[in-house]
């Protein structure tokens, strides 16, 4: 029995080969390799922390007026936590949807009027304002990739979407005259945009690591509506304009497969 094994097998393999030289004979294109299941594929996950810096173009309230002079506004820098899903076309294109949260910022600014000309109370005085700012950012993000040396790749990119930003606690405090305003907390959402520069390291064919600079245009912050400690004022509500962010970024990449095998070499 084990002798009749011998002989079929070795029949089938005189076969196989005598009919792979014949389909050559013929011009036959060879069959198709194999696909291979673990291989990387164009798909990739993508997560990623960072610091944002952001910068406040300018304030607006309806109790404002020529009279007042700013002398700070500032929202300080926070941590930044996101997740993406992605596509690299293998061509210099890469794209990804992404998703963040910005941790909570304080925002500081700090003003004087004058009133017939003098800053003196009661018709001059000064207000401190503060506030916390929280955000969350989705962007849909375009990158090209400009060449790769020694597993290192530069590249730049644009994204566009939508900024949420909620301001919680705003305060007002007028020192010089004993006066205390608050405002209720407001969610306003935006149109969101963004432009990148950075470099990709490729750790492993399903690994990159991947360092960027990215400026953030985020739109504008609002309070509810604004009243005195003592409901002696009620206003409209308190803007922060034109929130833009300097935030330094690290990634990483996770392509959806495997690396392929390494060919095993017969001696």
């Amino acid at each position: 029995m084990g002798q009749t094994r011998k002989l079929l097998l070795g029949l089938a393999l005189a076969l196989g080969q005598a009919s792979a030289v014949y389909a050559a004979d013929l011009g036959l294109p060879p069959p198709p390799p194999e696909p291979c299941p673990g291989c990387v594929g164009p798909w990739y996950l993508k997560g990623f922390v960072g610091a944002a810096n952001p910068e406040v173009g300018g304030l607006d309230y309806e109790l404002f007026g020529p009279n007042f002079q700013f002398f700070d506004k500032d929202i300080k820098s926070t941590p930044l936590f996101g997740i993406g899903f992605g596509y690299d076309t293998g061509h210099y294109f890469r794209f990804d949807i992404t998703g963040e949260y910005r941790g909570k910022a304080v925002f500081l600014a700090h003003d004087r009027y004058s009133g017939n000309g003098v800053f003196t109370p009661p018709a001059g005085g000064t207000n401190e304002y503060t506030a916390d700012i929280e955000s969350w950012v989705g962007l849909f993000n375009t990158y090209i990739d400009l060449g790769t040396w020694y597993c290192v790749t530069p590249y730049v990119g644009g994204g566009v979407g939508f900024a949420s930003l909620s301001v919680f606690g705003y305060k007002d405090v007028n020192v010089p005259n004993n006066g205390v305003a608050f405002g209720n907390d407001h969610t306003e959402t935006n149109f969101a945009w963004a432009v990148y520069g950075g470099l990709a390291y490729e750790v492993t064919p399903s690994l990159t690591l991947d360092l960027a600079y990215r400026y953030t245009d985020l739109g504008d912050a609002k309070t509810g509506r604004t009243f005195a400690y003592d409901n002696s004022t009620i206003a409209g509500p308190f803007t922060i304009e034109d929130i833009t962010s300097h935030d330094v970024m690290l990634s990483v990449r996770w392509a959806l497969g495997k690396p392929a095998p390494m060919p095993v070499a017969f001696k």
